[in-house]
């Protein structure tokens, strides 16, 4: 081992090539560790602050009487709106329902050439008992009676507009994505 380690040592000392690339690597290594350990050190300054800025709304909120008070009213304004939702038995009565609640709404709005399209049923992730049914709605109308229609819509807590399209140029057309609510019936109320 000790004349391969000085054989190396004399190469080192006798060729100025290694010894100049060991240091220009050396050099490089130290200022990727130097870049490196700054962008750590700037990553841990801002997460301190993001935690520290948390933990002060956390206080405040932990301080605050009234948070109690509005967690009872939005639990009540739940409560509520699922009251409002229509009872369906499944996802096919619920597909039927907003099927029905779009044609209705776009025929009082004076919309003609109306076609309700459902996309499809799925409960709601988080909220036992609640179905989410999107459709697509589509037919000729003024500007009037598109704004009539999204009126009607807005006032129905269970319906939301997603997306809406409206075409001023001949022929005026109205496209909607919208997605419905409907809360699942018990046996006892379906009979």
């Amino acid at each position: 081992m000790i004349p391969i380690a000085a054989n190396l040592l004399s190469q080192w000392r006798a060729n100025r090539r290694i010894r100049l690339f060991s240091a220009v690597a050396l050099l490089i290594a130290t200022i990727h560790l130097a870049v490196h350990l700054d962008e750590a050190r700037r990553d841990a300054i801002t997460s301190y602050r993001s935690n520290q800025a948390l933990l002060q709304r956390l206080e405040e909120a932990a301080a605050d009487a009234a948070w109690t008070e509005r967690a009872a009213a939005a639990t009540a304004a739940l409560l509520e709106a699922e009251a409002s939702m229509i009872a369906v038995a499944g996802a096919g009565p619920a597909q039927a329902e907003m099927q029905a609640a779009l044609s209705a709404a776009a025929a009082a709005a004076g919309i003609a050439e109306v076609a309700v399209r459902t996309e499809g049923a799925a409960m709601v992730e988080g909220l036992s008992g609640i179905w989410e049914v999107s459709a697509r709605l589509a037919g000729a109308a003024s500007g009037p009676a598109a704004t009539a229609l999204l009126a009607d819509l807005s006032a129905r807590r269970w319906i939301r507009v997603d997306r809406v399209e409206i075409r001023d140029l001949p022929p005026n057309q109205v496209q909607m994505i919208v997605r419905g609510y409907f809360r699942q019936s018990t046996d006892e109320a379906i009979q």
